[in-house]
Parts: C-alpha cells; structure tokens; sequence
C-alpha cells in the first residue's frame, strides 16, 4: 500500500510556497529535540496517530519508492532534488526528507513547508502536514485558516482515485473537509459535497487502514458534529449517525492509543455536543486527562495548551451553572 506513495503525491501541485509571515512555535521547543539517531527511536511513537508500522524514511524506503514507481521518480528529478534515483544518492535524499520531519515534530512549520517542497513529491508528506497543524492552531485568522486547509485537500484533490492507495493521503485530505466542515456555513458545506464526502472517504480510509487513531476519532468527532447541527432524529435518518456510533469510534481509537491530546479533547467536545450536561462529569474528565498528557511534539504541545484552554473554559462555566 505504502509502494503508491510517491505516485499518489506526485500528481499534487508543487507550486505552494511556504509563506515566510507564518507566526513561529510560541513554545519552547528544546523538548523536541529529534536530531541524529533520536528520530529514528521515537518514530513508532510520534507517529502512533496513524497507525502502527508507518514506514521510517530512510534510504532502504526511497530506493524502494523509486524502483516501484518510475514516473513519480521522472517527477522528482525534475523537481531539481538531486535524486536521480540511483542507491548512492537515497542517502542524501533521506537524510534531507527526515530533516523535514524534524522540523515538523519541533514545530518549525514554514521551514518544515518549504523544505519539504524542495524535495519534490516525497516531501509533501510533512510539508502539508505542517501545514494543516499551522492552520488549526496558528493561523491569524479564519480566512487564513481556511485558505490553508483549502490549499492541502487541493493538493490530495489533484492525484484523483490515486490517493486511496495511501491512508495517510487520504487521511490528510479528509481532515481538512471536517475541520471546515465545522465552520462554514451548513449551504457551503452542501454545495461542495462535504456532507457525503466526509463519511464516504472515512469509511475507505478506515477499509484500509481499520486501526488508525486519528481516523477513528474523526469519525466519532464527525457523528457528534453532525447530530450537533441537526439532531439526533434528522442526524440518524439523513446522516445515518448515532451516539452509539459515536461511542464505538472513541472506544476503538482509544484503545489503540490512549495518549493522544486531540482524541480526548475531540471527545469532551463530542459528549457536549451529543449529551449536553448529562455527561458533564465525563467530559470535564476527558479534558482533564487531555491537559494532563505529555507532548512528545510540537504538535501535541499545541493540542495540550488548546485542551488547557477549554479546561479552563469548561470549569468557568460550570461554576456559573
């Protein structure tokens, strides 16, 4: 599944620029630290999100992507990376592309962007995976938050029925159409499609990949938002969602990783919106354990201080109650 790779980013726009005004990590980022030998280590657990066994880059696996796919290689060439795909050069190449993941996991997100265009279809994994983490948390303003997700289902869009062939493409492109989803007007997310979209490529995304927490937790956060809109009735009847679906979707993500930030948050919310005050308790609970976890990234140190926020937004109004 993982050999499409390059073939399924390779039919992606390269004509992004990383805009040099994004705002920096407004962090310390001396804990992630993933320099030398460290990446490598840690890679099993920053990349737990999704799913077990995703593939370290190193040169075994660019020699390997190149073989199998010789037209996402004409591409990379092209690109001017220096990889011409002969074995004496992936080492190059893959200390360059796991120099983009650092940046990602530090939190340096532009440079993560730009350097990982320079490296051509392989290095639109972490480029746009910077990006979308800046655009959820970082972004100025709704415009520029949504013009950057908009930007990222742009670059899945274009590798057409290709970009099945790879969960984490198609998990990059759904995400951004459920954040957004979230906030547009419910005629905006009509008119594009989203409302069928969204379950249609989850239910794909998962047939391939059934373990992977990020998707898992879309999912039930995806069941919650919707019977939020419209109700529980109109929700199941439409929609075909329920709270039981819900539950389901968290337990299973849950139960392949307890110690991501966003899927607790995701599901303090999920109860609110699902149960209002009923499962009050067992929200205030998740956002608590949300908050109380550990970042081993720059991206988790962002989902842990927004969880800290609605912590704090949460027990503010319980005590106005």
């Amino acid at each position: 599944m993982r050999k499409f790779l390059f073939a399924v980013l390779g039919l992606c726009s390269l004509n992004a620029v990383a805009d040099e005004n994004w705002k920096p990590f407004p962090q310390d980022q001396s804990a992630y630290d993933y320099s030398g030998d460290k990446l490598r280590s840690a890679w099993p657990q920053l990349t737990r999100g999704f799913g077990a066994n995703y593939p370290f880059p190193d040169a075994d696996w660019v020699v390997k992507m190149a073989t199998q796919n010789p037209k996402a290689l004409e591409m990379t060439v092209r690109a001017g990376t220096g990889f011409t795909g002969k074995p004496e050069e992936a080492e190059l190449y893959a200390a360059k592309l796991q120099d983009v993941w650092r940046l990602m996991f530090r939190g340096d997100f532009a440079q993560a962007k730009a350097d990982g265009l320079k490296l051509g279809v392989g290095g639109q994994v972490p480029a746009m995976f910077a990006q979308v983490i800046y655009a959820l948390f970082l972004a100025p303003d709704q415009a520029s938050k949504q013009h950057l997700l908009e930007e990222v289902i742009s670059y899945t869009d274009q590798a057409g029925e290709l970009v099945n062939a790879d969960p984490m493409a198609m998990f990059g492109r759904v995400y951004a159409k459920a954040r957004l989803g979230e906030e547009l007007p419910i005629a905006v997310v009509l008119k594009r499609g989203y409302t069928s979209e969204i379950p249609e490529e989850l239910d794909a995304l998962l047939k391939k990949s059934p373990n992977q927490p990020y998707a898992l937790a879309l999912y039930g956060g995806y069941q919650a938002g919707v019977i939020r809109k419209v109700g529980a009735f109109v929700g199941g009847m439409t929609y075909g969602v329920d709270a039981d679906k819900m539950e389901q979707f968290f337990a299973r993500s849950f139960k392949q990783a307890n110690n991501l930030p966003i899927g607790h948050y995701e599901y303090a919310n999920a109860l609110t919106y699902v149960y209002g005050d009923d499962e009050h308790e067992k929200a205030l609970e998740q956002l608590k354990l949300a908050a109380s976890l550990k970042p081993i990234n720059a991206m988790e140190a962002l989902e842990v201080a927004h969880a800290k926020k609605l912590l704090a937004s949460f027990e503010q109004s319980s005590a106005q109650r």
